[in-house]
Order: structure tokens, then sequence, then C-alpha cells
């Protein structure tokens, strides 16, 4: 089981990084950053993604490994001296629990060290960065749901003349705003950038344009969150992934109950417990799949291993959703995948059991 484990976990992590260096790459062309940032930005990405291909690679192994012993005859060879599958389970027993406390390792220790790390890397990009890619001359649609367009920008101070912006981050309301100067201004603390604005107007308008608002300004500052120059790399910088246990706790008994904010950090805090404990379950249902696979060839196991995952990753995503719009209490969502994994792991052996 072990060199299938390593392969299957080398492979399917690299797939998976092979798609953010793609977006690396362009951010390192139309930004400037530095090779060892774009490295630092790839270690840092590890944790998240073994914590989502440590699963898959322990079905793979448990799968693979039975269903080969399966094929060459060699369990019913093991049958014929004697040997019951039961005694075959101990190692398998053994491995799947090594693979549940590597990942429960990673969860609750690396993925929020990496994820606040990444946090912090990004920010200093876009800090050394103080254009965040933005050009003279055209209209700038690197931020979400922001539009900048700047006449000018001095190569000295970065100082923009003749500036036009389309905020529409606002679900309610659109705001345009035209200045006659602005500035790029880095806020480390609060890790997010402001656009100094002077002499300008703002035009606020209501989505369902049933008012609007004019203001005139002198000064004015437009606050950008690091979540919205990064979004590519939202999805690993939300505040809850980067907090520990006892942060996700405490947080959780500040939390107001039943609002979308506590649903979060209950189904974070439930998620680094909960996935771990699906590489147990995930490493013992390969032992029954793979004596029930028969002569099949050893390329359905991989096959069989991305289906079921894919099964359980979509049962996991679903019930995130239920969670955190409270249809389900958190608690109980994170867990109903496991429930459905542990339910036919029980089914499989059974039935695996009697058949051989």
């Amino acid at each position: 089981m072990v060199p299938i484990f390593i392969t299957g976990l080398i492979l399917f992590t690299f797939l998976v990084l092979a798609g953010r260096v793609l977006k690396l790459t362009e951010w390192m062309v139309n930004h400037g950053t530095d090779i060892s940032q774009v490295l630092l930005i790839i270690v840092y990405t590890i944790p998240y993604v073994l914590f989502f291909t440590l699963p898959i690679a322990t079905l793979l192994a448990s799968l693979i490994a039975f269903s080969r012993l399966n094929e060459d005859n060699e369990i019913i060879a093991l049958k014929s001296s004697g040997i019951s599958p039961y005694q075959i389970l101990p190692p398998v027993v053994t491995f799947s629990i090594i693979s549940y406390v590597l990942a429960s390792f990673i969860a609750i220790y690396l993925f929020p060290i990496g994820n606040h790390s990444m946090a912090r890397l990004l920010f200093e990009i876009a800090q050394s960065n103080t254009s965040i890619g933005i050009k003279q001359g055209v209209f700038n649609d690197n931020i979400p749901n922001i539009v900048l367009y700047a006449n000018h920008i001095s190569a000295h101070d970065h100082t923009m003349e003749g500036v036009f912006i389309f905020d529409d981050r606002d679900p309610s309301i659109s705001n345009t705003i035209i200045a006659r100067k602005g500035r790029i201004i880095s806020d480390p603390k609060k890790m997010s950038i402001n656009l100094h604005l002077i002499d300008g107007s703002s035009f606020m308008v209501s989505k369902d344009l049933d008012s609007s608002k004019k203001l005139r300004f002198t000064s004015y500052d437009l606050r950008i969150e690091l979540e919205d120059i990064m979004s590519r790399f939202s999805s690993r910088m939300k505040g809850e992934k980067e907090m520990s246990i006892s942060e996700l706790s405490s947080h959780l008994k500040k939390a107001k109950k039943a609002t979308v904010k506590h649903n979060i950090l209950a189904i974070e805090l439930q998620r680094k417990f909960s996935i771990p404990f699906a590489c147990l379950l995930l490493g013992l249902i390969g032992f029954p799949l793979g004596l029930m696979m028969r002569a099949k060839r050893r390329s359905w196991g991989i096959v069989l291993s991305i289906v079921i995952f894919v099964v359980y990753y979509i049962m996991l995503s679903a019930a995130d959703s239920l969670g955190q719009t409270g249809t389900l209490n958190p608690v109980v969502a994170m867990w109903i995948p496991n429930m459905v994994l542990g339910a036919a792991t029980f089914i499989l052996f059974w039935r695996a059991i009697r058949e051989t």
C-alpha cells in the first residue's frame, strides 16, 4: 500500500498544483512577481492541497493493493492456507490510522499556518508592487468589481492624474468616482490598500435606480481589502481558514448563533476533524472494494477511487452549503458525508467477508 500511496499522493498533488502554477505564472508576468516569491506561494499552498489529496491517495492505496492481491489469486492462496480476511485487516487499519493522524496534523497545524503565511506573502507582493498592475490610458479591471482608469501614472511615485473609478462591490449601490489626482497607499497592519483620491466627485446610484447621491470631496480614500486584490487566491485566504482550533472556538463563542458567521466558523472547526476522519474510512473501504473487484483491470481501481472521492466531495460541498445557510446544523452537516461513507464501509465489509 505504501508505494501506491506515495505515488498517488505525488500525482494528485502535482495535478492540483499544476493549475495553480499556471495562474501564478500569469501573476508573475503581469505583476512582476519574483520567482522566489512564486516558489514560496507554492510551498504555502502544499498543506491546502495535501488536505484534499490525502483522502483519495489513501483510498487508492488500499483499493489497488487488494485488487492486485485478488487479481493475482493471492487472496485465494491465503484463504487456502487458513488465513481469514480478518487476519489481513490489521495492516489496513494501521495504514488508515497513520493517514488519519497525518491528515489531522496538516488540518490542525500546517493548514492555518500555510494560509496565514500565504495571506502575508500576497500582501507583501501587492505592497511592493504599488501600482498593482495598473496601466495608464486603459480601463484596468485587475480588482474584481472595480474598474480603474488613469490618464497618466507617474513612474517616479505612482501618482495618478485624471482618475476614473467604477466601484460595483456593494450589492445595493454602484459608486462612480472621478478625481483630479490619486495615489495608492498600502496599509500593512490592516492588510489593505487605499486609493487616496484628491479633488473629485462621487456619484452613488442604487441598483434598483430608485435613489442617487452626489458627493463632492477634496480628499477621498477608497479601501481595497486583500481578498479583493487577490481574488484568485480568496478560497485559501478566508480568515476562518487561517485560524487554529483554539481561535475558531474562541470566535465561535463570541459569534451570534444561527448567523452565517457562526455557521461558517462551526463548519471550519468541524472540517478539521471530519476530513481527516474520512481518510480513515476511505482507507478501510478500499479493503472490501479490492476484494470484490475480482479479476478486473487495475486501472478500474483508479477510476473507482476517483469516482468515490468525487461523490464524497460533492456530499461535502452540499453539506457545507446547507450548513452555512442554517438548513442543517453545521456540526451535523459536516459529518453527514462521513456517516454515509461509514455505512457504505460497513455494508461492503459484510458483503466482502461473506463472499470470501
